[in-house]
């Protein structure tokens, strides 16, 4: 559902739409809508088991749901009671969920700390890593994540791995002598006149690493803003991916020859791209390990990110807090919460330079409330 809905519309001196449109404006006499009240309701039929329903026609506002909600749950200390049924709801959702968070993987990797969902800040963390690259220049993005450093870290931590993971690659292409060349011999010392007959497959191996240079120093590699996909996928690809019959013409033309030994050489070549693509698939830098469907919605950078689970923020601290000897956290109360968000709204009022005109009654009133609500949210 678009915000549009929802803006300010503006009237004629009769009463008219400005714009000419004809139908109902959305509003609740004159004041901006607003879902607080279906976000209570809906966390408060979840303490009887019943299904929390996102929107499912627009990600932005699945987005915005599951938000609000979580905002709600955590001022009324419950949200272990929403947070697996409003996973579960986008859950549902499939490709359109997994396309949402290929879009803004930094706002669904904050929003599932609140939720601990470990499949959407896995999704997440894998298109932030493997486009780390760009996010970093957005501007958003980085606003999003200084509000969860964390985040940020295992960002930059898996992204600096999968850098290390293209720069072994191309290591070992460019260090690859395929089939015998070492060997043409098994007589040792190996004579000259036995080099001499594998001349047109050094040619073509040196075509070879003669493009891939080119391809490395233009930063097309592990330096490059894909982080080298497109490169790898080239040599993941073969055949006529790269160095086609345009560019081995431009090679030829440097270094004539029979149109024989132009055609043996560029049969050498194509065995050596064979090899070549057999060890980008044994690095298995092209895999994919999002839920994405990359093959109908492709991406332009590496999403071979393996997420140790160990990682996960919130079991991180799990660790931390049942260690030997280390004791459980308590769970604050429902009177608690009510005390330190009474005391949180005085501060506010406080530096705004207000009263908070709250009556002892009225204090007792709402602690009384929370408590009871309290009793039905408590699960341990």
């Amino acid at each position: 559902m678009s915000t549009d809905r929802h803006a300010s519309k503006g009237l004629t001196p009769t009463g008219e739409r400005a714009d000419g449109r004809t139908g109902l404006i959305i509003n609740e006499n004159g004041r901006v809508p607003t879902k607080i009240f279906d976000y209570y309701e809906a966390i408060l039929y979840a303490f009887y088991n019943r299904e929390i329903k996102i929107c499912d026609t627009d990600m932005s506002s699945a987005l915005s749901d599951c938000v609000g909600m979580l905002e709600v749950a955590t001022y009324l200390g419950c949200i272990n009671v929403i947070s697996k049924p409003v996973e579960v709801a986008l859950s549902k959702h499939g490709q359109p969920l997994f396309r949402a968070i290929q879009a803004q993987p930094a706002v669904w990797a904050t929003t599932s700390l609140m939720l601990q969902s470990e499949t959407i800040f896995r999704e997440s963390l894998v298109h932030l890593a493997g486009n780390w690259k760009k996010l970093r220049t957005d501007a958003a993005t980085m606003e999003r994540l200084r509000e969860k450093p964390i985040v940020r870290q295992l960002a930059e931590n898996y992204h600096r791995k999968l850098m290390a993971r293209g720069k072994a690659l191309e290591l070992s292409v460019m260090s690859i002598y395929p089939g015998d060349m070492c060997t043409p011999s098994q007589d040792l010392p190996i004579k000259r006149e036995d080099y001499s007959r594998d001349i047109l497959v050094w040619m073509a191996l040196t075509f070879f690493r003669h493009w891939l240079g080119q391809r490395i120093v233009s930063q097309k590699g592990y330096h490059s803003d894909d982080s080298g996909c497109e490169l790898y996928r080239q040599l993941g690809t073969a055949g006529e991916a790269y160095m086609d019959k345009s560019v081995m013409n431009q090679f030829h033309a440097k270094f004539p020859m029979t149109k024989k030994a132009m055609n043996v050489l560029e049969n050498h070549l194509l065995e050596i791209k064979e090899c070549i693509k057999g060890m980008v698939d044994k690095h298995g830098i092209l895999a994919s390990t999002c839920q994405l469907d990359v093959h109908r919605f492709p991406v332009a950078y590496l999403t071979c990110v393996e997420v140790e689970r160990e990682d996960y923020p919130w079991l991180r601290k799990e660790r931390v807090g049942t260690g030997v000897g280390a004791r459980r956290e308590r769970r604050m109360g429902g009177n608690e919460i009510a005390r330190e968000n009474l005391e949180k709204a005085r501060k506010a009022q406080e530096e705004r330079g207000e009263s908070m005109e709250v009556s002892e009654d009225e204090s007792e009133e709402n602690e009384e409330g929370a408590g009871r609500l309290a009793k039905r949210a408590r699960c341990d």
